[in-house]
C-alpha cells in the first residue's frame, strides 16, 4: 500500500529534489499541491491531514508554523521530515544522520519528528563523531572547519546569480564567524567550543568537500595516519551510503581532489591525507549538498520511519 505524501515547498531547490527522487519511489504518491492555496493555515492542515509523511522544504519560520498545525492533529498527525534549520537541535526530534551512530538511527526509525541535517553538518558531524565517541579528541578541543560548496546549497538566489555573466569566480563568506549551521555541529557533538567554520562557494552547481585539518598533538592519544584510517574505516564499516577511501583514492589523475565526483547520489566519502612525519593530517568528506546534504537525506529518513530498507529509491 502507498504512503501519501506531501512536500510543502516543493517549488524550491530541495523541494524539487525531494520530488524527482520521490517520483522513481515504488511506495509512495505525491500528493498533488494547490498552488493557490498552498500557503492557507486550512489548506495546509487538510494536506497534514490526507498524508502519512510530509517534507517540510521551507524557510525556519514556516517550517514552524507548519508543525504547529500538525500538532493540532495530535496522535493523526503524519510523519514530519523538516529540511530546515529550525530544529536540528531540539531535544524531542530525530536528527536525520543514522550514521551517527545506533542511538541516532532507532530513535529516527521510532520518531514521527525528523531534522533534516545541513549539508555542512553532515560533513564534519561525520568527521568529528567518531573522534569524540572513540576518545581521540577531547570535547574542548578546538576544531577548524574548512569548506566549499557548488552554489546550488544557496537556493534560487544564488543559482540565478551564478547564472549571471558577470559573478565571483569563488568566494567565502560567513566571516562573521556565526554561520548557522554552527549550532548543530557543537550540539550533536556535545563540543565545549564553537568551531572555527569557514565555508565557501565555488563556480560550480552541486558538489562540496568539508576538511578539517589537525595536528597529532591535539589527539588524546598516540596516533599515526594509520591508526585514524582504521578508526574511521571500523566507525563506518556498516553503513550503506558512508565510505572510507584508501590513500590517494579520492584523487583523480593529476593527484587534484575534485568535490563534485558524488552528484547526484546520496553517498558520502572520507578521505584522510595525512603527514607522519610532520605531525599533521586532514580528514576530508565530500558529498551532493543536494544529495547526502538534504534530499537525498531526506528520503533515507523517511524509509528508515517507515520501515523500508533505508536504501529504497536512492
Amino acid at each position: 500500500m502507498r504512503k501519501n505524501i506531501f512536500i510543502d515547498g516543493e517549488s524550491g531547490t530541495t523541494g524539487l529534489q525531494v520530488y524527482e527522487r520521490l517520483n522513481k519511489h515504488p511506495y509512495v504518491n505525491i500528493l498533488p499541491v494547490d498552488k493557490v492555496r498552498r500557503k492557507s493555515a486550512s489548506y495546509k492542515k487538510e494536506m497534514l491531514a490526507s498524508c502519512d509523511v510530509v517534507f517540510l522544504c521551507l524557510p525556519d519560520k514556516s517550517a514552524i508554523e507548519t508543525v504547529e498545525i500538525a500538532d493540532q492533529l495530535d496522535n493523526e498527525s503524519p510523519i514530519i521530515i523538516d529540511a530546515s534549520t529550525a530544529h536540528r537541535t531540539h531535544q524531542d526530534w530525530a536528527y536525520g544522520l543514522p550514521e551517527l551512530g545506533q542511538n541516532y538511527r532507532n530513535k529516527i526509525i521510532g520518531s514521527k519528528r525528523i531534522a533534516v541535517p545541513g549539508c555542512y553538518p553532515t560533513g564534519a558531524n561525520i568527521i568529528i563523531k567518531p573522534l569524540i565517541d572513540k576518545k581521540y579528541i577531547s570535547i574542548n578541543n578546538p576544531i577548524i572547519i574548512s569548506a566549499v560548496s557548488g552554489y546550488s546549497g544557496g537556493g534560487k538566489d544564488l543559482i540565478n546569480y551564478f547564472n549571471k555573466e558577470d559573478h565571483e569566480p569563488f568566494f567565502t563568506y560567513g566571516l562573521n564567524l556565526d554561520h548557522k549551521h554552527l549550532p548543530e555541529i557543537k550540539f550533536h557533538n556535545n563540543l565545549v567550543l564553537n568551531p572555527i567554520f569557514m565555508p565557501s562557494v565555488g563556480d560550480f552547481i552541486q558538489g562540496m568537500i568539508v576538511s578539517i585539518p589537525i595536528h597529532f598533538s591535539s589527539f588524546l592519544k598516540k596516533v599515526d595516519t594509520k591508526i585514524i584510517q582504521t578508526l574511521m574505516e571500523e566507525f563506518y564499516l556498516d553503513s550503506k551510503f558512508v565510505s572510507v577511501l584508501k590513500k590517494d583514492e579520492g584523487l583523480n589523475s593529476k593527484g587534484f581532489f575534485r568535490p563534485d565526483n558524488l552528484v547526484n547520489t546520496n553517498f558520502l566519502d572520507i578521505s584522510i591525507f595525512g603527514n607522519d612525519k610532520n605531525e599533521q593530517l586532514i580528514i576530508s568528506s565530500r558529498l551532493d549538498n543536494l544529495g547526502k546534504g538534504a534530499s537525498g537525506a531526506a528520503i533515507q529518513c523517511m524509509n528508515l520511519a517507515l520501515g523500508y530498507d533505508e536504501d529504497l529509491g536512492l
